[in-house]
């Protein structure tokens, strides 16, 4: 990639941590981070989806074990962080799926959601942050969505956490500025990812619809932003959620 207004966006020789990594928007931003230069440390549930993506990306990526709603997951995954000198970039990207009605919704689907998407990306923050602030500079990057900026039939749970995240963004921006820290927010609009691909024909269709583009985005129509959320290209931004959605929240 060529510098931008003698701005350059390479992350040569930057850590980039990324949750969720092994699929999806997560797997797209990874890549994305690994081909400006960045070392991953790619994280996931299951160890073996983790190795096997960052075998995919090659040198300079290692896949790590962790379920960021697990504080004892979320500590190693950062310990071996510091053991390859600490983050200077992390993207919150693991998430679960939800889509039941606002009556029918029980406590432990609104419990989980709120687990992964804000607890867990919450607590990866705090354990980055340390780091960070020993470096005098880093960015956070938290993958919420356009669910969590409006209402949506089916959204409650997934909504709400996203919804909080966000907010969650604004608040880490707003206290850790001074230490060169910036903290931004993602939020895609429907994506072509394993998690979309079990929805109803008729749902897509509808959500299609309201989406000026007329289509969904790949994952890897997210990496663009992420890189300029990340890199110096955003080097005054922090405390913003970017929606690229296709044009759906400009109605």
């Amino acid at each position: 990639m060529s510098h931008f207004g003698g701005v350059d966006p390479r992350l040569e020789g930057k850590l980039a941590v990324v949750t969720g990594g092994s699929r999806g928007i997560g797997r797209a931003i990874a890549a994305g981070l690994h081909a400006e230069g960045a070392r991953v440390l790619l994280a996931s549930r299951k160890l073996a989806s983790a190795v096997a993506a960052a075998e995919e990306l090659g040198e300079g990526a290692e896949g790590v074990a962790c379920d960021v709603s697990t504080a004892s997951d979320v500590e190693r995954l950062f310990a071996r962080a510091q053991a390859h000198g600490g983050a200077d970039v992390l993207v919150c990207a693991a998430g679960i799926a939800s889509t039941s009605p606002a009556a029918q919704t029980p406590a432990e689907e609104l419990d989980a959601m709120l687990s992964v998407h804000l607890h867990g990306a919450v607590s990866a923050a705090q354990a980055a942050y340390p780091q960070m602030r020993e470096k005098g500079e880093g960015s956070v990057l938290m993958v919420t969505s356009v669910w969590g900026l409006g209402g949506q039939p089916g959204s409650l749970a997934y909504g709400s956490a996203k919804a909080a995240l966000a907010h969650a963004v604004k608040v880490m921006a707003i206290e850790w500025a001074r230490y060169g820290i910036r903290v931004n927010g993602l939020a895609p609009g429907l994506v072509d990812t394993e998690m979309t691909a079990v929805m109803d024909d008729a749902v897509r269709a509808k959500l299609l619809s309201r989406v000026p583009m007329r289509r969904a985005a790949t994952p890897e129509e997210m990496v663009g932003p992420a890189l300029m959320l990340t890199s110096a290209l955003g080097s005054y931004l922090t405390g913003q959620t970017l929606v690229v959605d296709g044009g759906e929240r400009a109605r």
